[in-house]
């Protein structure tokens, strides 16, 4: 089972927000303040997590109106699991519905109300909508999930102690639960019986250590125990004897670290044991019905090849063991590394999936961003605004024109995108949305008609060729079998002759160049249109048909300045 959608009514930043995510790695990734946090603590705050860290809600948890500045009084996180197997779903009977699709679903929903006293109150159910109904704390205790928090003290988290979370992992260790003989009496843990033995041992040798060097010396312990003779009640019965660890089964996991060296390790290496401590525990609690783990800040710590080691075992196990990740980075290094399916940008109060049927970037767009989105290029998914360049001279002379004129681009949050071609269109289609939703993310794309001046073509020495250009010469392309409108293009130039091709073929198909084949007879019609070649009294035409063909290809928040 996986958790399928959150949904949050008043919550935080979100007046109302609808986020999906996947049954494997989902990474938020976004500036700072961009809403990535108040997503993972509404998890949290819906399902618990298995560190027993207390839920304590906060005024500040309510939805604050910008211009009234009126609190909500009550706020709403509710969420919905899928893909549960016949074991799993045998926990949730009493709670969950078939889904349209057939499928098993749960539904949870956590109402919370604040009071005029500041006070706040809360209640979790479960259920379809409109009928939900009390859950029971077994049930809920089977949703918790693991939270790595942004600030995580691996140190003191991997250190011996009352608190030792490595503690609570080994004890939901099947390794580690004790069990009961015939007659039920709960038997001695093998791990106890070595702790006795290794006392036993050890109070046989301090036995023979003398107090001091004296023949007649009695031995630490009977020396000790004649102080304390002294210190103690006439009735206490007591004495104090030494040994490594308490020989009951918690006490001795509570005595236990967990260290990869004998020095002293660095807060990276540390971060990474605590990392590994816990998917151990994400992958053998016994009362896991759910595998859901929640990281915050995932770099914390990390250098880029370190990061990069860290996400791609992540990977492997979301992919290997069914668990689900929910990542938050502001990491470049991260941001280039995953694929743009696992990506969720957070902008301006709302979500927006990067995966596939989500933006206008096609199949093969996604393939060749793998390849190229590089970390240097990934800043755009932390920016305020991007331009978009094809080459290094723009990338060099923009940002410092930006500071000759005194608004240089980091104080804006704008980033340089260095395309280093002219494919703008890939990366611009991640800023444009399939659906009616658009990002806050104002998007330049700077680049040139290629349409050089005749004198450069007339005063060159050496043989270049005046170019030819494809023109769309009807506003009706006639066939056979029908004739196709191909106005809305009419009289553009098109330097070569596949992009010729895929406009024509882009308003016939409307749009499905990818998908579509060329409809029969338009080829035969558009190869007999001759080519023009450039000139001084085609130029300007070429020019502006040029500057209409590039704008076009962008819609908001994309716009292209030639």
């Amino acid at each position: 089972m996986y958790l399928k959608n959150l949904q949050l009514s008043n919550f935080r930043k979100y007046k109302s927000l609808l986020v999906e995510f996947k049954n494997g790695l989902n990474v938020l990734i976004g500036e700072n303040d961009s809403g990535k946090t108040g997503i993972i603590d509404a998890i949290r705050y819906l399902l618990n997590t298995k560190s027993f860290e207390p839920v304590r809600f906060d005024p500040k948890d309510f939805y604050q109106n910008n211009s009234s500045l009126v609190r909500a009084e009550s706020f709403e996180i509710a969420g919905v699991f899928d893909g549960f197997n016949d074991s799993e779903a045998a926990n949730f009977l009493e709670w969950g519905y078939f889904n349209q699709d057939k499928n098993f679903e749960l539904r949870l929903l956590l109402k919370v109300n604040l009071q005029n006293n500041n006070r706040i109150t809360w209640d979790l159910k479960a259920g379809p909508e409109n009928a939900e109904t009390q859950m029971d704390g077994n049930a809920r205790e089977l949703l918790q999930v693991t939270y790595l928090k942004p600030l995580r003290d691996a140190e003191t988290e991997l250190t011996p102690g009352y608190r030792s979370r490595l503690a609570q992992i080994l004890q939901s260790h099947r390794s580690f639960q004790k069990t009961k003989d015939k007659k039920g009496q709960t038997t001695q843990h093998p791990l106890e019986t070595i702790i006795k033995e290794a006392n036993k041992n050890i109070s046989n040798f301090l036995g023979d250590v003398k107090a001091n060097d004296q023949k007649e010396s009695e031995n630490i312990i009977t020396q000790i125990n004649q102080y304390i003779e002294g210190f103690k009640h006439k009735d206490d019965p007591r004495l104090a004897e030494l040994k490594i660890a308490n020989p009951e089964l918690n006490k001795i996991l509570r005595s236990l670290g967990l260290s990869i060296e004998e020095n002293s390790s660095g807060l990276g290496t540390l971060n990474k044991l605590f990392m590994a401590a816990e998917l151990l525990h994400l992958e053998t609690d016994p009362y896991n019905s759910i595998r859901l783990c929640l990281i915050e800040e995932l770099e914390a710590h990390l250098h880029p090849q370190a990061q990069l080691r860290v996400i791609n075992t992540l990977k492997n196990v979301s992919s290997k063991k069914n668990t689900q990740f929910i990542l938050t980075t502001h990491s470049t290094t991260l941001g280039a590394s995953i694929d743009l399916q696992n990506l969720i940008l957070c902008n301006d109060g709302g979500v927006y999936p990067m995966g596939e049927g989500e933006t206008q970037l096609d199949k093969g767009d996604y393939k060749f961003l793998q390849r190229f989105l590089n970390s240097t290029k990934a800043n755009l998914f932390f920016a305020k605004g991007v331009i978009m360049v094809e080459g290094d001279a723009e990338n060099i002379l923009i940002p410092t024109i930006a500071e000759l004129i005194g608004m240089p681009l980091h104080q804006y949050g704008v980033s340089i995108v260095n395309v280093s071609s002219t494919a703008f269109l890939r990366y611009a289609n991640i800023f444009m949305r399939k659906d009616d939703k658009q990002l806050n993310i104002p998007v330049a794309v700077v680049t040139d008609l290629d349409v050089r001046a005749m004198e450069y073509y007339t005063d060159r020495t050496n043989d270049s060729k005046i170019p030819l250009y494809h023109k769309v010469q009807e506003k009706k392309i006639k066939t056979k079998d029908k004739d196709f409108d191909v106005s809305s293009i009419y009289g553009n130039y098109y330097s070569n002759e596949k992009e010729f091709k895929d406009a024509i073929k882009g308003i016939i198909t409307k749009g499905q160049t990818k998908t579509s084949r060329m409809p029969n007879g338009v080829n035969d019609t558009v190869d007999k249109w001759v080519q023009e070649e450039l000139s001084v009294g085609t130029i300007d035409s070429i020019r502006k048909a040029r500057y209409k063909t590039i704008t076009s290809k962008f819609d908001m928040p994309v716009k292209a300045f030639l």
